[in-house]
Parts: structure tokens; sequence; C-alpha cells
């Protein structure tokens, strides 16, 4: 297609035009071709480093997933047995005067099926700890306070018991407790060992260091959010910092078999629903968009408004980051829109670059055999 600017670019560029994008950095892989995409608009490039928040979930499956298979793990032996201070989690699960907190397992966790309470929707009396972020206030807090928080939340449901996914970041700052005690390391080691150094990631870690100012700072509406000690608190649940071309050679890696077992992916596909579109399975989140979605970015496109978007697996963020990959178009994005007031519309944005990218929509940067860029060409799962 040359090198014309397509109506995804004009979109992109008026996107950063608002006040309220600093920048937008997308990167994508489409496998039938060996094709790489980018696209940048304001401060952000592929290189850029942000805050990739929730898709530390899938480094967490990533890394649980390798100790499943080396035999350290058990995804339906309750969490607690991995804890080292079991009396940190004493009665954090109680529903009708009973407590459940034995009977939550590594699998309720991963799938969101726990019933607990969210520390990060809510603190004690009811304060909330997203809205704090959003308005810029910094705080800092600890996995003891994460689990007081989480106590005083109430659990909803019993373990198992719901049919849908109940979301609680809770579940995954357990999970990054689990990993550090079977491990014996910090998780952000764990990440550095497991992932980012045989993957060759060089900018992407775990944030801990508030002084750390290689990320981009987040916006929410059009104001600039400074919160490192809020950043530095997440860890496993949100605490990652990527780029856009690393997030790609992440989720690649991950749905290719270059992480774990390759023919146990599908373990993860237990479905369940969240909210429209989206459903939840271990760790993995499945975005199978309606036509009605599809109208946010097709109102110029009328002929377009009957078709339906393809089903995507991935995560996306509270601060506008996503990594997704369509099964039935092998085609992978990665990137994010740091915004933390409309993550929705990153979404919306990941799924037209797909599609723009299936029709022959879009300009790509570079084709190369993929090899060349650490992984080998063969299909992914």
């Amino acid at each position: 297609m040359g090198d014309r600017q397509t109506h995804l670019d004009r979109d992109i560029a008026r996107m950063v035009e608002s006040a309220q994008y600093s920048g937008i950095a997308i990167s994508a892989y489409r496998q039938s071709d060996a094709s790489h995409y980018n696209f940048n608009a304001g401060q952000l490039d592929a290189r850029t480093p942000y805050f990739a928040t929730s898709i530390a979930k899938l480094y967490v499956v990533a890394i649980l997933m390798q100790l499943r298979d080396e035999g350290k793990v058990t995804f339906d032996t309750p969490f607690i047995s991995y804890i080292a201070d079991r009396k940190s989690c004493i009665e954090i699960h109680v529903k009708d005067a009973v407590d459940y907190t034995d009977d939550i397992t590594i699998r309720h966790l991963m799938s969101q099926t726990s019933g607990l309470g969210d520390f990060f929707v809510f603190r004690n009396r009811a304060r909330n700890l997203q809205h704090t972020l959003l308005k810029g206030g910094d705080t800092s807090w600890t996995f003891e306070d994460v689990i007081a928080r989480t106590r005083s939340h109430g659990a909803i449901k019993a373990p198992g018991v719901s049919s849908k996914a109940l979301y609680a970041d809770s579940n995954f700052h357990i999970l990054g407790k689990v990993i550090e005690a079977l491990e014996q390391k910090s998780f952000s080691q764990v990440v550095q060992d497991r992932i980012t150094r045989p993957l060759g990631l060089s900018a992407t870690y775990i944030y801990n260091d508030p002084s750390d100012t290689r990320p981009v700072n987040l916006m929410s509406h059009t104001q600039e959010v400074i919160v490192p000690r809020s950043m530095t608190s997440f860890q496993a649940d949100a605490g990652l910092v990527t780029t856009s071309r690393d997030g790609l050679i992440f989720l690649r890696s991950f749905f290719e078999g270059y992480l774990f077992e390759r023919q146990h992916i599908r373990d993860l596909y237990d479905w369940k629903p969240l909210h429209p579109p989206i459903d939840y399975g271990l760790g993995v989140m499945r975005v199978d968009a309606s036509r009605l979605v599809a109208l946010k970015f097709r109102l110029k496109d009328p002929w377009s408004w009957g078709r339906k978007l393809p089903a995507v697996y991935g995560h996306f963020g509270f601060g506008g980051s996503f990594a997704f990959y369509a099964p039935k178009l092998k085609i992978y994005v990665a990137g994010t829109t740091n915004q933390l007031a409309d993550p929705g519309r990153s979404i919306a944005l990941s799924l037209r670059v797909i599609e723009a990218i299936a029709r022959g929509e879009a300009n790509s940067n570079e084709s190369r055999n993929a090899s060349k860029s650490g992984l080998a060409p063969h299909a992914a799962a």
C-alpha cells in the first residue's frame, strides 16, 4: 500500500490532537506474511516505556503455567498452601458467617471466581482507590494492606459458585505472593528471570522505584497523573512497565508456545462472562464484540456496519493498555492510549487496528521472516 496515509492513521492523529491524549503507541504483527506495523502519535512511539497496568496478569499466568509444567504448583490446590505467612490471610473470605478462605484455589484466583472483594475498588470506609488514582492522589500500600482492604470489602460469593467472573485485583496480587513463595524471589526478579531476560525484553519490568521516571506519565482526562508510589504498590496485579514493541514480542511468545507448553494454552480458555462483550478465562480475556460495538469506529463506513468483529484474546489495562491476539486472523496487537478515563476506547482502537490490517487498509512498516525477530514463524494456537 506504500506510504499513503490511511483512515486509521488520520483517526489516530486526530485522537492525539485532543488534550486528553498525550500519545498513542501501537505495534502489530500479521502472521500470514510476517508483516510488522507501528502506529505512533504524540509523545509515544514503539520504544517508549508506559504503564501497562493489568497486562501484568498475563505475565502472572505465563509464570504459573511454567511452574505447573515443572510440577511446582497445581491449580486446584488452595492458595493458602503456598503462602508463607498463612496467618496474614485468616478470614479473608467470610460469606454468610462461613470462612471459605481455605477453599480458594489457584484456579479460583486466576479465573476471577474466588468471590473475594476488590481492594482497588474499595478501601476501608468504602473509599475508592481507583477514584483516588484518577484524581492524581498518590498513596502506597503493602500486601498486608491489600489483605486488610479485601477483608474489609467483604466476600461477594462463595469460591467457584458464581456463573460469572467477579473481577478483583486482589486475586492477582495474592497470586504474586504465591509465585514469590514458590520461587523464593521477588515477583520482579521472577519476571526478569523467567520472561524478560529469555525474550530479550530490555524495556519491560515491574515498577519498583518511585524515583524511576522512564515510563511516560498516565493521563486522566486532560491532566497528567503522577502517582509513582501507587504504581510501585501494584506489583503482580498491575505493576508492569513495557513498550508496544516489547509487548508485541511477549504477546506472540505467550500464544505461540515460547513461554510454556503450547498444547496447554486451551486450558486457559474456560470462559465465564465478565461484562459484555468480555469473557474471562484463567487470567485471559476474550473480547467478542457485537456489530453495535463496532459502530464506534464505523460511522463513516456504512457499508461495513453489518460486519462482525473478530474475537480477540489477551488483556487490557485501566490505563488504556492492551495486548490482544485474533486467532482466526492470526493478527497480534499491543500498545496503549495512555488514558485512565476511557479504557474502553483502547479496546475499540485495538479492534480497529486488527480489522484494518486484515483488510489491507494499514501500512506495513516492514515485512520479514518472523525468525529474524527471535520468534519462529510457525502458526499460533
